[in-house]
């Protein structure tokens, strides 16, 4: 199917995980939301609709699109066949993604497993995470995560020591591939499995960026599971994306005395996850019971 012109550049111009843009587009169209926003005849009261507005006039679809093959990705579309259905559970469906890696794996996320939690886990953490994304693969799942340091990299690690296939789902664009120290393990990705983005290759990462992007993480699998996490870290906010769009959401208890442990124990306290200790455990809740 060929690239839409229109989404492309409402992709390119609108940041990610903007609900009352969503919404219009899922309304009323990407070729009818571009055409509104730069008549500048709709949409008077958005705070930025000027800029907007300026920006995506300015911009053109076949040069964005040569923008994203010169970085070697692909962008794709809920245009498309193999577009990953379960994002569109979101109140906030990105535009578009960009890929970096086999797009023929795509349709094995929809049977996926997100592991997520801190940037610096204890040795307990990083050999859970890697152990139960190797045993998710062994499994037939894709596993999801999102290439940062810690639990993220054991997992992603894990499930390529089983062969299996990895996703990463970056907070910036697959030009600009953060943390830097895992530039190795991305390459690997990319061989094995797939970098996702929600914005332009160039486009660098930055914190809030990092927090919207969990709930593509989220959407992506049937089930998100954090290992080990603090009070406050973000993979929280994973898990309550997860949750807020009803899919299963599993945490690993660690020592009472541990603090990269209290927010797990904080989700299973609050009945937002179920305690995970064993593989068994998550399949039980995201396999229907003849594929078990």
């Amino acid at each position: 199917m060929s690239v839409s012109n229109s989404r492309l550049r409402l992709f390119a111009s609108i940041e990610p995980g903007d609900t009352f843009w969503s919404e219009e587009i899922s309304k009323h169209g990407a070729d009818e939301v571009l055409a509104r926003i730069v008549s500048e005849k709709f949409y008077l009261r958005h705070p930025a609709i000027t800029r907007l507005s300026t920006e995506v006039k300015t911009l053109n679809g076949a040069q964005l699109l040569s923008e994203i093959h010169a970085a070697g990705g692909e962008f794709i579309s809920p245009e498309d066949s193999d577009w990953p259905v379960q994002l569109d559970d979101l109140v906030s469906p990105p535009i578009g993604l960009i890929i970096k890696g086999d797009r023929k794996l795509l349709p094995l996320i929809e049977n996926s497993i997100a592991i997520v939690g801190t940037r610096n886990p204890t040795s307990y953490g990083i050999r859970v995470s890697g152990e139960l994304a190797a045993a998710m693969c062994d499994r037939e799942f894709a596993m999801v995560s999102g290439g940062a340091y810690g639990v993220d990299t054991a997992a992603h690690k894990g499930a390529l020591a089983a062969d299996g296939v990895t996703v990463a789902v970056l907070g910036g664009g697959i030009s600009s591939l953060y943390p830097s120290g895992n530039i190795k393990m991305f390459q690997e990705i990319i061989e094995k499995g797939l970098l996702c983005s929600e914005v332009m290759p160039g486009v660098p990462a930055q914190p809030f960026r990092f927090l919207i992007r969990n709930r593509l993480i989220a959407a992506l699998s049937r089930a998100t599971v954090v290992t080990e996490a603090a009070f406050r870290s973000g993979s929280i906010r994973t898990a309550r994306d997860a949750a807020e769009i009803l899919r299963p959401v599993f945490a690993v208890p660690g020592p009472i005395t541990s603090p990269l442990s209290d927010g797990c124990h904080r989700l299973i306290a609050e009945r937002v996850a179920e305690i995970a200790t064993s593989v068994d455990e998550i399949l039980e809740m995201v396999m229907p019971l003849h594929l078990r």
